[in-house]
């Protein structure tokens, strides 16, 4: 009888421990004061989603040198961190203007991005021209990013076309994610 009611104490005492321990490992701890840490195992990195962005207008008519703007959307999935314009210029019946591009991360207000200039992209585009160039001023995920297009020297019709590139290796910024 003796040997039974030991085990039967040992058994109780074992059980009582692993009650014990689990209900330590399984306890809310937003009530506790402890440091939860976690660990991040293997690498993250982007698997699917979209890139794209759009410019609105794409097509600038000048006649004369007062500057037009337009506005860039991210109609992608994945935030950008770069983006290429290729720019073109039409070959216009008489002059040679050129155009100074500027991006903003806000809209232009009297010509101001947010009391500066705004960040040049680029150099001038002249006429009779295709460049491609690129800006870190992007537009963030579901917004915009502005362009103010200043032309100088335009004395006839001059047409400025405006596409979006995004190269997936150098300009997407990859999702982050973290365990806590």
């Amino acid at each position: 009888m003796a040997t039974h009611v030991r085990r039967a104490a040992s058994r109780t005492v074992a059980v009582a421990t692993v009650l014990l321990l689990s209900a330590l490992l399984v306890s809310d701890p937003a009530g506790a004061a402890s440091l939860i840490k976690g660990k991040v195992l293997g690498s993250e990195s982007v698997t699917s989603g979209t890139w794209a962005a759009t410019a609105s207008p794409s097509t600038l008519t000048f006649t004369t040198s007062t500057a037009q703007s337009s506005t860039v959307t991210n109609t992608g999935t994945i935030a950008l961190s770069g983006i290429g314009y290729k720019v073109t210029v039409s070959n216009p019946a008489s002059g040679s203007p050129s155009f100074t591009i500027y991006a903003c991360a806000v809209v232009w207000s009297s010509g101001r991005c947010s009391g500066g200039s705004g960040t040049k992209i680029g150099t001038s585009f002249a006429k009779n021209s295709t460049t491609t160039t690129t800006s870190t001023v992007v537009p963030p995920l579901s917004g915009s990013a502005y362009l103010q297009i200043a032309p100088t020297g335009v004395t006839s019709s001059v047409t400025l076309t405006l596409g979006t590139t995004i190269s997936s290796a150098t300009q997407l910024r990859a999702q982050v994610s973290t365990n806590q």
